[in-house]
């Protein structure tokens, strides 16, 4: 007998699914470690120095050389955007193969723990927030934003937030493949033992 047709695509959905969570959490660790190096050369160009996230300066130098000025976070922010849009189409797909293999088990769709789903989902009601209000930080205090050069644009205001983003954006992925898992293996239990 074989198996119903959404069981042969929910090992491969489960896998993209969590490959794609992993790049984003990377895209977006590296694109905060960019963010914060543009900002450490900007600093280092209006001062001459005191630049204090030095690893994050040098990765900024090092990949924006080649390129005119502000091309790398520019690159850094579409690819977020491109790596975000995949992890949410893998687990969005992933998830409609879990609702067909259960219909095919005849059985509901197996989910994992009420608690698991509920950080998961306020993690990525954080995430999709603290992104949002990053995204209009940035945009507000870029070269001829409204607050351009004032006490917002300053590290003890980006940095906590640039930080605080990227730890939820992780925070999120590794729950995501922590419910794809548990899903996962609910839904193999539901199937006939051989």
């Amino acid at each position: 007998m074989s198996p119903p047709a959404g069981e042969r695509g929910l090992p491969g959905t489960a896998r993209l699914a969590v490959g794609a969570l992993i790049l984003w959490a990377v895209v977006d660790v590296v694109r905060t470690i960019l963010m914060m190096g543009h900002y450490e050369d900007r600093i280092e160009t209006a001062t001459h120095g005191n630049v204090d996230l030095v690893p994050a300066w040098l990765a900024y130098i090092i990949l924006s050389e080649p390129f005119p000025y502000g091309f790398v976070t520019a690159a850094a922010d579409r690819l977020w955007i491109l790596a975000a849009l995949v992890a949410a189409a893998a687990v969005v797909t992933w998830r409609y193969y879990v609702r067909r293999t259960a219909e095919g088990l005849g059985d509901a769709t197996p989910g994992p723990p009420a608690r698991t789903a509920w950080a998961w989902f306020v993690t990525v009601l954080g995430a999709g927030v603290l992104c949002l209000v990053s995204w209009l930080h940035r945009l507000v205090t870029a070269e001829g934003g409204r607050f351009h050069e004032t006490s917002l644009d300053t590290r003890p205001v980006a940095y906590p937030l640039w930080t605080v983003g990227t730890v939820l954006v992780v925070l999120t992925a590794v729950l995501s493949v922590r419910v794809v898992r548990r899903t996962v293996e609910a839904q193999e239990g539901l199937g006939p033992q051989t």
